[in-house]
């Protein structure tokens, strides 16, 4: 998994929901786990294409600082 964090966005600094993510992704090959099985790979790979591009983090390994 690679770590992107964009300007205004931080890593979940709740330690056990981010520790949780992070497990999940690791079973799902790198992939977010909310990601939709009918997107490509690239667009799967956490930090997923929905987070890079249009600034939401379904699983909420990302938040924007508020």
């Amino acid at each position: 998994m690679q770590t992107l964090i964009k300007e205004g966005w931080m890593l979940n600094p709740n330690e056990k929901t981010r520790n949780s993510i992070i497990k999940a992704i690791e079973r799902c090959n790198g992939e977010c786990p909310c990601s939709n099985p009918g997107k490509t790979l690239e667009d799967r790979i956490c930090p997923c294409k929905d987070y890079r591009e249009n600034n939401i983090c379904h699983c909420k390994l990302y938040v924007e600082i508020s």
